[in-house]
């Protein structure tokens, strides 16, 4: 008998059935109808007879045989047999969107249990149930018609919320990050987080994983030690965020998916003896995704940061939040400051670097190519304004775009803050830097958590590259 690869199922099948589609509620539908999906598209309807101008079929019987993915949005009074019916016709992978289930209450454990039982003895996997489901750029389809339909990215995301999902998708490509992939996948009574991260591990197409984790499913509590195994095999960025750490928090992820949180020696296993980085946040979840994705082949050796600023004021609270972050600020040799000297006619010539009307100018670039050029800087981090007027604008990019070019050259990360203004033409200026290449933030905080980051995971492959001298393997 064939072997059924259900991940190639599930992200890029031939065929999709849309079981309990309504035109209530047509957002359901549009992300798999307007992405040009190359393959057939089936909707199952019981109260409309067209849906987007597709005829709708009236039932899972009247679908053909061994469809790759359904997705399946009815009512949880119908889900086991809806899901029986998938089954006895042979369909690969199901998305179970319905809700109401094991997280819900006794009697929606029960039809779980069902569920549970039914996938187990078959030959079909499924995600949810209560997940939004998946977004495939290659797979042309997404369950949120708002994310990028192009192009296909490098970056997935997988998730037990649906609504991070749509949050960190959208959130990053707001800021420039295209995604090859992402699975919102809920109580994950069978295929779960350690499935995904396995494949999109093996996946040419993945660079960078990014995880949401509340916990597992009742069904799997042996899973940790699983998951542990398969994240000391990941040989890509893995960013993962987990929940559920406090008596709250377990409390929350419980009556969110239904999930049991693991022990937190688990936890500290995973995270101290793999190459995967903790995030403590959503949003240093976004911010070192995007870190990772601009600046993915400038790993930095140094924790040294080059902080270049407008304002004194914020130059020195940036200095002390970064340093207590654990990243330094390191002072200038004296054959540099001599060199900076002659460039710096007024204020002090320290790092940060606060040159304040300094960055619209033909000095701003030869100032910091000094700077940059030394060998205990590791990344550079600009504080940015949208410029005055159109002269010093264009100069300003050219200055910007030279910034990029030399830290590129000099192996080293480069990283914008810009924070919130309401200036006149914020928008388009935050595009053209986007377009340029260059990562930005919200803050130099956020901006210098996700560099330590980056850092973190240059000295984790350098402590695995021991470790594997040490036991005579080769470190590639």
């Amino acid at each position: 008998m064939e072997q059924i690869n259900y991940f190639e199922k599930l992200f890029y099948p031939k065929t999709i059935a849309f079981i309990g589609a309504s035109n209530k509620r047509m957002w359901q539908v549009k992300g798999y109808v307007d992405r040009d999906f190359p393959g057939k598209f089936y909707i199952v309807s019981k109260g409309s007879e067209r849906i987007f101008d597709i005829e709708c079929f009236k039932d899972v019987s009247e679908l053909p045989d061994g469809i790759d993915l359904a997705i399946i949005a009815v009512n949880r009074a119908q889900l086991v047999d809806v899901v029986k019916q998938c089954i006895n016709k042979n369909f690969a992978t199901i998305h179970i969107f319905s809700a109401g289930t094991g997280e819900f209450d006794e009697e929606g454990k029960k039809i779980e249990d069902e569920l549970y039982k039914m996938l187990k003895n078959s030959s079909t996997r499924a995600i949810g149930p209560n997940c939004m489901g998946l977004y495939s750029t290659g797979g042309r389809f997404t369950f949120n018609p708002s994310f990028k339909a192009d192009p296909v990215g490098n970056v997935v995301f997988i998730s037990q919320s649906g609504d991070l999902t749509e949050r960190f998708v959208g959130n990053l490509n707001y800021l420039g990050v295209n995604f090859s992939a992402a699975a919102s996948i809920g109580n994950s009574i069978s295929l779960n987080v350690a499935d995904l991260i396995q494949y999109f591990n093996e996946d040419d197409k993945t660079e960078i994983i990014c995880a949401y984790i509340e916990g597992f499913s009742r069904y799997h509590q042996k899973e940790g030690r699983r998951l542990y195994n398969v994240i000391k095999k990941v040989k890509k960025p893995l960013l993962l965020l987990r929940s559920g750490k406090t008596e709250a928090g377990k409390r929350s992820a419980e009556s969110h998916t239904g999930s049991l949180t693991t022990s937190d020696q688990i936890w500290d296993a995973v995270f101290s003896q793999t190459n995967a980085i903790q995030v403590r946040s959503f949003e240093e979840l976004t911010d070192t995704t995007l870190a990772f994705y601009y600046c993915k082949d400038l790993i930095p050796r140094e924790k040294g940061i080059l902080l270049m600023t407008w304002s004194g004021g914020n130059a020195t609270i940036a200095t002390d939040l970064i340093t207590q972050l654990g990243a330094t600020i390191p002072e200038f040799s004296p054959e540099t400051k001599t060199k900076l000297k002659k460039l710096i006619r007024f204020g002090g010539v320290v790092n940060p670097l606060d040159l304040p009307w300094k960055n619209f100018s033909d000095e701003y670039s030869r100032i910091a190519e000094i700077a940059i050029k030394e060998p205990y800087i590791g990344c550079v981090l600009a504080e940015t304004y949208q410029p005055w007027d159109k002269n010093s604008l264009e100069n300003y990019y050219e200055n910007l775009k030279f910034l990029k070019d030399l830290c590129q050259e000099q192996r080293k990360p480069f990283l914008l803050s810009l924070p919130f203004a309401n200036f006149q033409g914020r928008e388009s200026y935050r595009k053209k830097v986007i377009k340029m290449g260059v990562p930005i933030f919200p803050s130099f905080e956020r901006a210098a958590k996700a560099f330590l980051n980056l850092y973190k995971y240059k000295e984790k492959l350098d402590k695995n590259k021991i470790q594997q001298s040490d036991n005579s393997y080769k470190y590639t």
